[in-house]
């Protein structure tokens, strides 16, 4: 019988030492479908390790919580200590409301204008800097319940905040030009376009097929007047350059390329392995003041 979480990528640098967790920083990248993980060593600014791993089929909350919470307990370094855990949220339910018009009070309301409420969920929200907002989201109790429990110290942060945030601290200083992000989760994107210091464009689209998938990137561009034969377009996320996703965007978007790492951080040698663009959300979360 095969395993609840099958892993889709482990590797460590032979320099992690798993007998000391405080001299790391754990971010987790979190959803339903699985999770992926890195281990990041302050002091010397480097990335040791990273691990994903994907559920198949809908077992349903309840199971999936037992399941996590069987994994994180008996994993040789999940079940550590860290000082410090950074959660990533991933969900399409979530609202960007400007900073004059948040009000706290109000979150179930303000929610209520954008996807379903009820008693099942818990919203959170996170204060963006660039630009200066506030992300609301919606993650089930539940969940919730079980991963303070194991990580009472973590901290939670949604996903498209630190897409959006890590995009505008790292190309805040280039050439002021529009520029299109696609991030790539599943079952979702999640596209954001910026011009310099400006966001001009954030939201997420459920796709089922290639033909949902450049459905979307076409409509938002063609809303925001850009140009698919001159317009920059970036992925991010599990897509390859030979999968039909890729293959369908390029028929219409000419200027496309993958996302890289920020230069701010060093990579272990396993990372050499990895596709730089998969895992940029988890790891250019670390340039985010969320």
């Amino acid at each position: 019988m095969p395993d609840f979480f099958n892993p889709i990528l482990k590797k460590s640098d032979k320099a992690l030492d798993k007998a000391n967790p405080e001299n790391y920083k754990l971010s987790i990248q979190f959803s339903l479908d699985g999770f992926s993980f890195c281990v990041f060593d302050p002091p010397a600014n480097k990335f040791l390790a990273i691990e994903s791993y994907s559920v198949q089929g809908n077992p349903g909350m309840e199971k999936f919580c037992r399941e996590f919470e069987d994994f994180t307990k008996n994993h040789e370094f999940l079940n550590s200590d860290f000082p410090e855990v950074l959660f990533l949220m991933e969900t399409p339910k979530s609202t960007l409301i400007p900073t004059p018009l948040f009000d706290e009070t109000e979150v179930r309301a303000f929610a209520g204008f954008n996807f379903p409420d009820d008693d099942s969920l818990v919203f959170l929200h996170d204060r963006l800097i660039y630009p200066d907002t506030f992300n609301l989201y919606a993650v089930p109790k539940s969940l919730m319940e079980t991963l303070k429990s194991l990580f009472p110290r973590a901290r939670f942060i949604c996903h498209s905040s630190a897409f959006i945030e890590g995009l505008m601290i790292q190309y805040k200083n280039l050439p002021e030009e529009k520029r299109v992000f696609v991030n790539t989760q599943n079952p979702f994107i999640d596209i954001v376009i910026i011009e310099g210091k400006n966001l001009l464009y954030h939201n997420s689209f459920k796709y089922a097929t290639k033909e949902d998938f450049i459905y979307y990137i076409i409509f938002v561009m063609e809303q925001l007047n850009l140009n698919p034969e001159e317009t920059e377009l970036i992925l991010s996320g599990f897509i390859e350059k030979s999968s039909s996703l890729f293959e369908m965007v390029y028929k219409y978007v000419r200027n496309i390329r993958f996302r890289e790492l920020s230069g701010n951080f060093s990579y272990s040698y396993v990372f050499d392995e990895i596709p730089s663009h998969y895992f940029t959300n988890l790891i250019n979360s670390g340039l985010c003041e969320l």
